[in-house]
């Protein structure tokens, strides 16, 4: 037995503009949500980031989990670059094993604080462990 991530939720003063950014960000539709947007995504668009409105990082759930992403078509760099000119912002950087190898992830908050990780991309990864087993 197995379990899925069905959805994530995201309280917003504003879900329709955040909306808009993750939306840009998972490159997907936005669709209007009984409390706010709803932003399907994955492989088969069945999962589902829920918007809705709400006082955001700063309120009652503060301190709540952060979100992994990962780097599909792009490196981390582009990617990071990409999502900054959404509207990210890139608070830190950690990298596995050694800076060169690229492979690590970066700490972001989206345009209003929430955090999430940006990972490495699969062919990083695959590249470096290749490096790894060759030294």
């Amino acid at each position: 037995m197995s379990v899925s991530l069905r959805a994530v939720l995201i309280e917003s003063p504003d879900p329709v503009a955040l909306g808009a950014f993750w939306s840009a960000a998972l490159e997907t539709s936005i669709d209007p949500g009984a409390d706010g947007v709803v932003i399907r995504f994955g492989q088969h668009l069945e999962q589902l980031l829920y918007i809705v409105e709400g006082p955001g990082p700063e309120g009652p759930r503060a301190g709540k989990p952060c979100m992994f992403l990962s780097a599909v078509d792009a490196t981390l760099d582009e990617e990071a670059e990409r999502l900054v000119a959404l509207g990210a912002a890139v608070i830190d950087r950690k990298w596995n094993v050694a800076r060169e190898l690229n492979v690590g992830y970066a700490a972001m908050i989206d345009p209003e604080g929430n955090c999430f990780h940006l990972l490495s991309s699969d062919e990083e990864v695959r590249t470096a462990e290749h490096i790894l087993e060759t030294w």
